[in-house]
């Protein structure tokens, strides 16, 4: 099995495969404020956790000199996709959006305003209610953590213009 390693390791390498490691930001967002529609939302929670895991030290909104980070619009909401011939709801998609933009300590727009939206479909079976709405709430949980990642994606690239 050991010898099997360094040949997993060179095809990995050579099909152009490497860890992402940790994320970049601009300099002008390592001193920033968070501003989140919700401020004790999931998204909020872990967008913070995030960016202080990158080194960005959060500074309250207004500090002078500080970068902003703002997402005005959070949002989680089902819709219904599929109803079935008797009226009945047999599937639901959970969209998760957005809007996010970003501006160094003058002020000046470095990103955004954009909207970033994602999407998860699922089956609603009447017979297992219990179990739709704990689907539900991975899902929930999925995109929630999934749109850290975009957000935190979306930022990155700022570094990289």
């Amino acid at each position: 099995m050991r010898q099997l390693l360094p040949f997993v390791l060179l095809l990995l390498g050579a099909c152009g495969f490497h860890p992402r490691g940790e994320i970049v930001l601009p300099a002008a967002l390592e001193r920033a404020s968070l501003e989140v529609a919700d401020p004790f939302s999931p998204v909020a929670r872990d967008l913070r956790d995030a960016l202080l895991r990158a080194g960005v030290v959060l500074v309250p909104p207004g500090t002078e000199g500080a970068g902003a980070i703002r997402v005005p619009v959070n949002q989680v909401v089902r819709d219904t996709l599929v109803v079935s011939a008797n009226a009945k709801v047999q599937e639901y998609v959970v969209r998760h959006r957005v809007e996010l933009s970003a501006a160094d300590g003058a002020g000046k727009l470095l990103f955004g305003p954009a909207a970033i939206e994602i999407t998860r479909p699922f089956t609603f079976d009447q017979t297992q209610g219990l179990a739709a709405a704990q689907e539900e709430e991975l899902i929930r949980g999925e995109l929630q953590r999934e749109m850290v990642q975009q957000i935190l994606r979306r930022l990155e690239t700022i570094a990289v213009r």
